[in-house]
């Protein structure tokens, strides 16, 4: 049997995310809601619309810890005020957040959630 079509496009796990976080370019700041974050990027519900292919830093706190999870994103996607970010800069100390997360607390999405 073939693989779902979205297991297939995606390189890397989602897992779901319901945090507070805050977009920011320039003078422009943006709380947003967390839907789900992979290796790749993240998704948020915007309550602002979002031009395509804009950039933001991204600040976090993922539930149950402590750091602050930073990232520089662009937007890739949107589906009404779903939209989904790909991390354009991400260092080791914010990569191994991210990664601490994904095993300690992370639950998996899978492709017929996508």
């Amino acid at each position: 049997m073939a693989a779902p079509r979205y297991e297939v496009e995606r390189k890397h796990s989602r897992y779901s995310l319901d945090a507070r976080a805050k977009l920011s370019a320039g003078e422009t700041e943006i709380t947003v809601r967390t839907v789900d974050v992979s290796e790749g990027g993240i998704g948020v519900l915007s309550p602002v619309e979002l031009a395509g292919g804009s950039a933001f830093s991204i600040e976090l706190v993922f539930p149950t810890m402590q750091d602050l999870f930073h990232a520089e994103v662009v937007t890739q996607s949107r589906c009404g005020f779903r939209y989904g970010f790909r991390f354009t800069e991400i260092d080791e100390k914010n990569k191994a957040l991210l990664h601490k997360y994904e095993r300690r607390w992370g639950i998996r999405i899978s492709a017929a959630g996508a």
